[in-house]
């Protein structure tokens, strides 16, 4: 019998999620970039250097990126019009305030962060934020609303998983290969996915494309063969992220979800408290015993 390779919910957000990562990457470390520096220029802003999170500590122009943009994320907007007439401002608004990141928050800075349906249920459920609470509430938030972001569409797999790992690809803009045994014969692939999550998919790839004149291969089963070659599990390891905090104590306290593997070497999500910010890079050091 050939091999048989399913395309699950799992495997198909996971996959879509990686898609996305080298994609923004690409993005983000050369032309948004460049746009990020010349707004600064001209409002005459340092990027900050508090902790750089998720992804962007794999490269310096990804770490300079994350911190010019949390700058700007904390401009007022009322410096907008210094800058309103500027293509590269204009083309920070256009990413920042795509659907594919969510609802911007609110319109009080220069370039306000995405609210989704992640955001929305920790806004619903505080304080009893736990893993069961967030991933059954994100569920209902999203598949009772029209979003199609990263976050959405990995809240409607109802897999807290899938919903810290696409949590952390896009920390920026919201509020090991295995070993087996030869065989000759081609594998079969089947598609598992629900429609309502390759629907919501299909607006999140055709939003991004068209966002950065990308080619994501669109979330039907013509493609199974490339969202499961995508499918990264094992990478999971180790990604961390803050989604709230408690600023009713002192110190705030602040509230992570981080990927680890369980005892029965099964993916799992251990959630946590902390004074200080985690992020993916330190959470991975304790986990490699550094």
């Amino acid at each position: 019998m050939p091999e048989q390779r399913i395309v699950t919910n799992r495997v198909f957000v996971l996959g879509l999620d990686e898609f996305y990562r080298q994609a923004m990457k690409r993005h983000e470390s050369t032309e948004l970039l460049q746009c990020a520096e010349e707004v600064a220029s001209i409002l005459s802003i340092v990027p900050g250097k508090g902790l750089v999170e998720g992804y962007y500590t794999e490269l310096p122009e990804l770490t300079r990126y994350f911190q010019l943009v949390r700058t700007l994320q904390n401009v007022s907007q009322e410096r907008e019009v210094e800058v309103a007439g500027v293509n590269s401002f204009q083309r920070l608004q256009q990413v920042t305030q795509s659907p594919i990141f969510g609802t911007p928050a609110d319109q009080l800075y220069l370039l306000p962060k995405g609210k989704n349906a992640l955001s929305i249920a920790m806004e619903q459920t505080f304080p009893a934020w736990t893993i069961a609470n967030l991933t059954a509430e994100t569920f209902h938030v999203a598949i009772d609303s029209d979003d199609y972001s990263l976050v959405a569409i990995a809240a409607l797999s109802k897999d807290p998983v899938v919903l810290a790992a696409c949590r952390e690809s896009v920390v920026l803009y919201a509020f090991l290969s295995p070993g087996g045994a030869y065989n000759p014969e081609e594998p079969e692939y089947i598609w598992q996915v629900d429609p309502l999550i390759e629907q919501r998919a299909m607006k999140f790839v055709h939003t991004f494309n068209q966002l950065f004149n990308e080619s994501l291969p669109e979330p039907t089963s013509k493609h199974v063969r490339e969202y499961f070659a995508a499918y990264r599990e094992w990478e999971l390891v180790g990604r961390c992220v803050r989604i709230g905090f408690d600023d009713s104590s002192k110190p705030i306290r602040h509230y992570h979800w981080a990927i680890m593997q369980g005892t029965d070497q099964q993916l799992t999500v251990e959630e946590f408290w902390d004074n200080e910010l985690w992020t993916t890079q330190r959470y991975q050091s304790k986990l490699n015993g550094e």
